[in-house]
């Protein structure tokens, strides 16, 4: 055989295996949802996860290092997943774009229990399944009723117009005000009927300073925002009565979870690890909040640390509490039940999930058995 037919067909073979092997790894990284992909982490790309301006959302703020996804991030240098925070404000936005999912979509959303009591039997109806699979915190007085001066009790908004984003937490905690009253169902109802419904806390809060309505039930830092800027204002109620009330959760599909374990794995534990930096560098937290979030960067760093307090964020042990892997009560299912029980109520939804149709808590009861060592990060300079 002639040297040049040989080396061709040396260079043919090179080729099929260097083509073979680009196969190989191609289909698995498919399989395994981009795992060999170095680059771009576990999922092959970004893990897409709305959040609004709340100072709950600490934890992953810090783990991610900020809002673009990164690689000096404890995300990255603990769990080898890239993250992409996206701030959505509209709650109807951020559910469309997680029921279309992907890189144009949402991977992973924000909600809370009572919320989610409402809006996963939307997304059940429409053929979407999805879970709870993590606690990110819970709210202590970051979640109120603003008023004006006029109002010194709950009775008083009998006959007064109130502003809330529908169906969110402000709306839950409007609810349990309400039927803590001393207010007749009769009474109750024509309260519900003088909302004003909105799809985001800001826009109530623009309502109740505008002077349009005489409350408004919104989130921090709306809160801070409203008593800023309407003189005479001050708070009714909050969750620091309630601090059992009004808990932020992270969801995600069912076919997500179980295509991709492996990231919701990585997610819920880098985001823990988050909680626990955040603990630590309450300065990292104001800083992060600030550069990333236009309504912190407005209200200042003295306003953005105060907020700090209104929340707990939720670490390991009020993870196993909240999904109840501890073996006690699952504090998910109490709250989702007695939620869910006021949405129908109301005519809001015809029927209630089961609580365990509405989360997943394979994650927490993992980390329960064997807890991974928290990821230590500098400080960015």
């Amino acid at each position: 055989m002639k040297t040049v037919t040989k080396r061709v067909l040396f260079v043919l073979v090179i080729a099929g295996i260097l083509g073979g092997l680009g196969w190989w790894k191609f289909y698995w990284s498919k399989r395994i949802g981009g795992a060999l992909d170095s680059d771009q982490g576990l999922l092959g790309r970004p893990l897409r996860v709305s959040v609004v301006s709340w100072p709950g959302y600490a934890g992953g703020i810090v783990a991610n290092n900020g809002f673009k996804p990164t690689k000096d991030c404890i995300f990255w240098n603990g769990h080898k997943l890239l993250v992409e925070l996206v701030l959505l404000e509209d709650v109807d936005a951020r559910a469309k774009a997680f029921a279309r999912g992907g890189e144009n979509g949402i991977d992973i959303m924000y909600s809370t229990v009572d919320f989610w009591a409402n809006e996963g039997v939307g997304f059940s109806n429409n053929g979407v399944d999805a879970r709870a699979i993590m606690q990110v915190d819970w709210s202590r007085g970051g979640d109120a009723i603003v008023v004006d001066k006029s109002i010194n009790r709950i009775e008083d908004l009998k006959d007064g117009k109130i502003s809330l984003a529908l169906f969110t937490p402000s709306h839950w905690l409007l609810e349990y005000s309400l039927e803590t009253s001393s207010l007749s169902e009769a009474e109750q109802d024509q309260v519900m009927k003088n909302l004003i419904g909105k799809n985001a806390s800001t826009d109530a809060r623009t309502d109740f300073v505008a002077g349009k309505v005489d409350a408004a039930v919104v989130w921090e830092p709306d809160v801070a925002e409203a008593l800023q800027k309407r003189p005479d204002s001050h708070v009714l109620v909050s969750t620091k009565e309630y601090p059992n009330l009004i808990a932020d959760i992270m969801i995600a599909k069912e076919d997500f979870i179980n295509q991709h374990p492996d990231v919701i794995r990585a997610f819920v534990r880098g985001w823990l690890d988050g909680v626990e930096e955040a603990k630590r560098k309450h300065d990292l937290v104001v800083d992060l909040l600030m550069k990333n979030e236009p309504l912190y960067r407005d209200l200042g760093k003295s306003v953005t640390r105060d907020g700090l307090a209104t929340v707990k964020w939720a670490d390991l042990s009020d993870n196993t509490k909240m999904f109840g892997v501890d073996g006690s009560e699952a504090i998910f299912d109490r709250i989702f039940a007695q939620a869910g029980r006021a949405w129908v109520k109301r005519g809001y939804i015809k029927r209630q999930l089961m609580a365990t149709q509405a989360r997943d808590d394979r994650f927490i009861r993992e980390m329960q058995l064997a807890p991974a060592t928290v990821v230590q990060q500098e400080t960015p300079k």
